[in-house]
């Protein structure tokens, strides 16, 4: 989550420097969320007993709440600054017709993908055809934002689907996890060997198959001929968060990382990457602009760690049941 507000915070910066690196891995963290997600899911479904009762009520609130209520206080902060919302608008800002948040795309879809993992789980008894399917529903999907084309709103942009290929690698790993935990255990210097270089060379790949051959823009049919440079860019951004996901799997078999300020930010990730662009915008001419790189970062920093440790009390105390400990993966 850090990486993914330095990501963020990267694209703003007068002079990037360094972090300029940092402006192409938004991919790669969402991915391995993708990922965690997918293997919960299933793992949840092998060893808890009717786990599909109140599916939907155990999974969704705890991400419907805080979405809401970001999206309210953008809203707020948005109408306290000079914009006009027409009522209907407002409404639609609210529930996430109209991202009044982009950031928060990436909890429209991970709805979307709870959706279609229950009801090809809940419904489909044969296992090999719910892998298939589910295989199926990520092509459709990737292939629908390809036709909805550029744009800042719901399913517009490639960030809605180049990172989403995880999912289904979670789902596997969570069915098949005591076979491929000993696999992995038998076979780690091979597999760290190989799969660190293959992860890089994927990623740079991508990068300049993103930049040379770009996602189209226009709305088309994602048979089009026109559309090959995007699946042949969704081809390599899949290798590569695929990859990354892998070879941060062993390296966690291997070092373990934890520490206060870790379980401190942990607890309020959720909180942070849901408001953390509302400190972006007001630093950078909402409120003042920030041209000193050294005082926007602090600023945007300090301010979204503090809103969203005051957010996740209230909201922490409404869902303690949504916050239960995460499957773990097996690292």
């Amino acid at each position: 989550m850090l990486l993914i507000v330095f990501h963020h915070l990267s694209q703003q910066l007068t002079d990037p420097g360094s972090l300029k690196h940092l402006q192409n891995i938004g991919p790669l963290c969402v991915s391995f969320f993708f990922f965690e997600s997918g293997y919960g899911l299933m793992r949840s479904v092998l060893t808890k007993e009717n786990y599909f009762h109140h599916f939907f009520r155990k999974r969704y609130i705890k991400l419907l709440l805080p979405f809401f209520v970001c999206n309210l206080i953008y809203l707020g902060v948005n109408m306290a600054f000079g914009t006009y919302y027409s009522p209907v608008r407002i409404i639609k800002c609210l529930i996430g017709l109209e991202l009044v948040n982009t950031h928060a795309w990436f909890i429209l879809t991970i709805m979307l993908f709870y959706l279609a993992f229950y009801l090809i789980f809940r419904f489909c008894k044969n296992r090999g055809l719910q892998y298939v399917m589910l295989l199926f529903f990520q092509i459709i999907y990737a292939a629908y934002c390809m036709h909805k084309g550029a744009g800042m709103q719901l399913f517009e942009g490639p960030w809605w689907f180049n990172s989403s290929s995880p999912f289904l690698i979670g789902v596997l790993l969570g069915g098949f996890e005591a076979s491929v935990a000993a696999f992995l255990q038998k076979n780690y210097r091979l597999l760290m060997t190989l799969c660190v270089p293959a992860f890089l060379l994927f990623y740079v790949v991508s990068v300049y198959v993103t930049g040379t051959f770009p996602y189209q823009t226009q709305d088309m049919s994602p048979l089009s001929w026109r559309m090959l440079s995007s699946w042949f860019n969704l081809l390599w951004q899949s290798l590569a968060v695929i990859f990354f996901c892998l070879t941060v799997l062993l390296a966690s078999m291997k070092v373990k990382c934890s520490n206060p300020i870790l379980c401190f930010l942990g607890k309020i990730s959720l909180e942070l990457y849901l408001i953390h662009g509302l400190f972006i915008q007001l630093f950078k001419g909402q409120l003042c602009t920030l041209q000193n790189d050294w005082l926007f970062i602090p600023a945007v920093l300090l301010g979204s760690v503090a809103a969203a440790r005051l957010l996740y009390v209230p909201l922490h105390a409404l869902i303690p049941k949504s916050r239960s400990a995460p499957e773990k993966l097996p690292i």
